[in-house]
């Protein structure tokens, strides 16, 4: 097992509207199937993982614990992959994502750490790889001050041996009197064993709310809600968001939306169960929580007062616990 898709957190296992089919579009090597069944043919290149909304994908040899020990020290960290380097940890730098590269810039103690890809080799490898490698660094540093653009593509080809941070040899070597369980789920690691590497999360815990610029634009990583005009105030968009990046509070004749774009992770379920219609998402122009919309609520047809709607009810709640128990 290469490739491990976690079905209760995968978005297309939990809601059968949201047709989220990121991992089989991205996938260079069309391994991955319509029902989610991996075949041999992965290349194990990490760009399921990477592009995962819901971080359901995870990888034997993209372990959490290497991305721990890569940031455990000052220096700059240096990116370079297995077929450039032997003893390197990772088969491909394919895992990578925008939040990852600057959770890496943010996590030294002056938030201003270098990262340096090494991909000259990547365009005869996989070209797929070596444009998507290209995008990132380009889309991170875009999200970076222009005095702080500290992710670097490398022109010049790896020699020598591989950095510290990345080498399997050290990686192994650390886990010298650890219990030989620990060892055996590292080495010899079920599904259940391997766990995602957790990029939205490390971007939170190093400040990068409060790093990235309080105005970004030309990005496409962080996206904002937009509100049409037929929201009817059901606030299921808010019930269903699995980070927490959309909330509302209920006013007196109204509902109040309030969404975090740090949050987002561009899943769609928000777009995709809205009974209305009425969501959208665009690219954030900053990271700060915002009102994206106060909408009336709607008043009932059979008693006439004011309630926050079920779906596309048109009554509400205590009529409709009326009309059953009428029913009856």
């Amino acid at each position: 097992m290469k490739i491990a898709i976690n079905s209760k957190l995968c978005l297309k296992k939990r809601f059968v509207k949201a047709k989220c089919t990121v991992c089989i579009d991205i996938c260079p090597a069309k391994s991955i199937n319509e029902k989610l069944e991996i075949d041999n043919n992965c290349i194990n290149c990490g760009l399921c993982l990477s592009n995962c909304p819901f971080e359901a994908i995870t990888g034997v040899n993209y372990p959490a614990k290497s991305i721990q020990q890569l940031i455990a020290k000052e220096e700059p960290i240096k990116l370079i992959c297995q077929k450039c380097q032997s003893d390197s940890m990772w088969p491909c730098l394919g895992f990578l994502d925008p939040t990852l590269l600057l959770a890496f810039v943010f996590s030294n103690k002056d938030s201003n750490r270098e990262v340096i890809i090494y991909q000259e080799d990547c365009r005869t490898c996989n070209d797929n790889i070596a444009q998507y490698l290209t995008w990132i660094v380009k889309e991170a540093n875009q999200l970076l001050s222009p005095d702080k653009k500290r992710i670097v593509n490398s022109k010049k080809r790896f020699s020598g041996v591989a950095p510290e941070g990345n080498s399997r040899r050290q990686f192994f070597a650390q886990l010298w009197g650890t219990s030989v369980s620990t060892v055996q789920n590292l080495v010899f690691p079920s599904s259940e064993d391997v766990h995602p590497i957790p990029r939205r999360n490390l971007f939170m815990s190093y400040g990068g709310t409060q790093r990235i610029s309080s105005s970004i634009c030309n990005q496409t990583t962080f996206k904002t809600l937009v509100v049409g005009e037929n929201c009817n105030a059901c606030g299921v968009c808010s019930k269903l968001c699995g980070t927490g990046a959309i909330s509302s509070v209920a006013e007196k004749r109204g509902l109040e939306i309030r969404h975090k774009p740090a949050l987002c992770n561009s899943c769609y379920v928000c777009v995709s169960q809205c009974p209305q219609g009425a969501i959208s998402l665009r690219p954030a122009n900053s990271l700060k929580e915002d009102t994206v919309g106060r909408v009336k609520m709607p008043v009932c047809t059979v008693c006439g007062k004011v309630y926050q709607p079920l779906g596309n009810t048109r009554v509400c709640l205590d009529c409709m616990q009326k009309t059953k128990i009428l029913s009856f």
